[in-house]
């Protein structure tokens, strides 16, 4: 028992129970809180890469929808003009030239006041010259009517449409700006970047371009034009253009891309076209901010990366993996949006998440324990208790209260069973008492009764003893009898396996006749020519040639010798074993087409069956840990029980030893025989002990029997039979590769 001190000190089993508990929910929490920060995690940045890909996705198309709206617009109002240009006739639209325009006091030709509406009709200035040729004013008319009829059209949502003119002029389309008014004698819009770009010395191809972000102080808004050369009769006259607003990208990029993604615009010329925290620094640059002057080494992993990229939207990281870069091509100028995560938001999105995880963990885990505490002690600890009262009543030869215990079915079956033996003892002592005051009253009548008591008490030892002493000797003779009948069944079951060795050794010692008789012939003709060398050698003249003859003759004889006990050696080899695996359950490794290659092959030796054929069906290298001797003396039983009940008579008897099937764990083989196959009347009872056909003709009924005890005891597999009159006979050995 416990000592008293070690029982008090000893934590209690609620508190056991609450700290093992506790541990598990512990180790499980931790592990998945580990197991969810890492899925989760790569979950988060899967999101995140999907949320940056449709994000900068729709950004490009919502930027790119106007520059890809802008160059087309622009190459309609050019292809337009040219058709307008070729089916007009100059004289007759230069004619009108003086309706719509009129110099000013200072030279500058503009529209007439009378003819000025921002809404419905462009403004126009050209600077004074010379004179205003025909070609000029034919333009002039044309391009006002062009751009009164589409301009409504197109601005917005472009910024305005416009025509330049080499000779200093401009037509422009601008609701909220007169730029006729604005224009002064000095006003050049040849050295413009949309009349620069459009020199054919500059933009040999005529083709459409952009030009980089400018101010335009007098729209005071940020602008990028997008322009296509205008020629005329083989030569430049000038351009024609839209201005886009670009404060609008300006101010909205990265907006709504969520919690620390910054947006920004980059052009392939390393230039920061849009980027909220550097806004102040690109007006500074006038809108064409470099990064190689920010020295930052943020932007210039991004531009890295944007720079590996294509046109179509894609998310990939920085080689350091310290940022998420999401960019998209916008058509037009060549620029890119780009928008960019840090890793380092995520990983801290992630330790937020992680802290309340486990925050919420415990918190779960102690409210858990608190609620399994107190279920630990209402159902546990109260029943043991009043448990331990009432063993302690016992103890003390006190009447314990009922426990009725509630609770768990095992501590309220305790507490029955608790219960049933308190009333138990409790009605024992009320009748040990009734018993000891009966004694009391019937002493004198036991004491009297006592002598006779014992007399009859030693009449019936006497009696039990003369009874056991019977059943001593009949048990004894029992014993002997099962005793004899096992030694008799054993003695059998050897004869039965000593004939089937007794007949492998005839068979052996017939087939070792030949080549011990080839050796021993071998041997004589070896010593004949041994004694005509020796006398040819002590002769006056040895004759060299005799010599060599005889010494040949010897050799031959030598190796005829030597092959035929070799052959010897190798039946008796195949013998032993056999005779070994017979004589004992001897349990190793063996392959199972060799084993059974060796027993057929004896089998062959002592089976002189005239017209019977035996047959191997088996493939080498399946291998076995089993008892090859047992298996051996099936195969012997079941093919000698073949030639003798099935095949006699028969010319044309065959007996096949295959494999049926193999997996992992067992092996089927089958015995066929093309015999006369079983009787139906007799197939239940083949298996039983001195069951035979045969009875006085050989026939000792125990063959099959042993196969049976053999293949399901030491083989631990199963046999089956099938058979039909006259159709011959089927065994199926079901055996484990591994015996057990």
């Amino acid at each position: 028992m416990m000592p008293a001190a070690a029982a008090i000190h000893a934590p209690s089993l609620s508190r056991q129970l609450l700290v093992g508990v506790g541990a598990l929910v512990l180790a499980m929490l931790t592990a998945l809180i580990g197991l969810a920060y890492w899925v989760i995690g790569q979950r988060a940045e899967s999101v995140a890469r999907t949320s940056l890909l449709r994000q900068v996705s729709l950004q490009a198309q919502a930027q790119g929808q106007m520059l890809a709206e802008g160059e087309r617009s622009v190459r309609r109002l050019h292809a337009t003009w040219q058709a307008r240009a070729q089916a007009a006739s100059v004289p007759a639209v230069a004619a009108r030239f003086a309706h719509w325009f009129a110099p000013g006091a200072d030279g500058v030709w503009r529209l007439k006041p009378q003819w000025v509406s921002l809404a419905t009709r462009p403004t126009f200035y050209l600077q004074p010259g010379p004179a205003v040729s025909e070609d000029t004013r034919f333009r002039a008319v044309l391009s006002l009517e062009l751009l009164s009829e589409q301009g409504p059209a197109l601005v917005p949502p472009f910024f305005s449409a416009y025509v330049d003119f080499v000779e200093k002029g401009l037509m422009v389309y601008s609701p909220d700006f007169d730029w006729g008014a604005g224009a002064t004698p000095q006003t050049d819009n040849f050295g413009y970047p949309t009349m620069q770009g459009s020199d054919p010395a500059r933009n040999p191809r005529r083709s459409v371009f952009w030009t980089p972000v400018y101010f335009d102080a007098e729209a005071k808004t940020w602008m990028v034009s997008v322009i296509h050369p205008l020629d005329w009769q083989g030569r430049w006259v000038g351009t024609v253009g839209h201005d886009l607003s670009v404060d609008r990208l300006r101010r909205d990029v990265g907006v709504g891309a969520g919690t620390g993604v910054v947006g920004m615009v980059l052009s392939r010329k390393g230039e920061l076209i849009a980027h909220r925290d550097w806004a102040q620094r690109i007006d500074q640059a006038e809108g064409q901010l470099a990064l190689s002057r920010l020295n930052d080494p943020m932007l210039d992993a991004v531009y890295q990366q944007v720079q590996r990229s294509g046109a179509e939207p894609q998310v990939q990281r920085t080689p350091d993996g310290r940022y998420w870069v999401a960019s998209a091509g916008l058509p037009g100028p060549g620029w890119w949006t780009v928008l960019v995560l840090p890793q380092a938001v995520i990983d801290a999105e992630m330790r937020q998440f992680a802290a309340a995880l486990l925050a919420l963990g415990l918190g779960s885990a102690a409210l858990m324990l608190w609620a399994l505490r107190r279920v630990v002690r209402r159902t546990v600890t109260q029943p043991l208790r009043r448990l331990h009262a009432g063993v302690a009543a016992l103890a003390e030869q006190r009447r314990p209260e009922p426990l009725a215990l509630a609770g768990p079915a095992e501590l309220a079956q305790l507490g029955d069973a608790f219960d049933h033996m308190a009333a138990a003892l409790e009605a024992e002592k009320v009748r040990q008492r009734l018993y000891a005051q009966e004694l009391v009253h019937q002493v004198a009548e036991r004491k009297e009764a006592e002598q006779a008591v014992r007399e009859l008490n030693l009449a019936l030892e006497r009696v039990v003893a003369e009874r056991t002493q019977a059943l001593s000797e009949t048990n004894q003779r029992l014993a002997a009898s099962v005793d004899t009948l096992q030694r008799a069944q054993q003695e059998l079951v050897q004869q039965e396996t000593l004939a089937g060795l007794g007949a492998m050794v005839a068979g052996v010692s017939h087939e070792l006749n030949t080549p011990l008789g080839n050796a021993l012939i071998a041997a004589d003709t070896v010593q004949a020519r041994l004694r005509e060398l020796a006398q040819e050698l002590v002769s006056a003249r040895p004759r060299r040639s005799l010599i060599a003859s005889q010494l040949e003759q010897a050799q031959q004889a030598v190796a005829l010798a030597c092959g035929n006990l070799q052959r010897s050696v190798d039946l008796v080899a195949g013998f032993k074993q056999v005779a070994v695996d017979r004589a004992g359950l001897q349990r190793r490794p063996f392959d199972l087409g060799a084993t059974v290659h060796e027993v057929v092959a004896l089998l062959g030796l002592s089976l002189r069956h005239p017209g019977a054929s035996l047959d191997v069906d088996l493939p080498p290298g399946i291998a076995m840990d089993s008892y090859p001797g047992a298996l051996g003396q099936v195969l012997t039983n079941l093919v000698q029980n073949a030639v003798l009940h099935g095949l006699a008579g028969r010319e044309d008897g065959r007996v096949t030893v295959g494999l049926v099937s193999k997996d992992d764990d067992r092996v089927v083989l089958a015995v066929v025989d093309n015999g006369t196959g079983i009787a139906p009347e007799h197939l239940p009872h083949i298996f039983k002990p001195f069951f035979t056909t045969k009875l006085g003709q050989g026939g000792s009924g125990l063959g099959l029997h042993i196969v049976h005890n053999l293949v399901t005891g030491p083989l631990g597999g199963r046999i089956d039979v099938d058979s039909k009159k006259g159709q011959g006979t089927r065994f199926v050995l079901t055996l484990p590769l591994r015996a057990p």
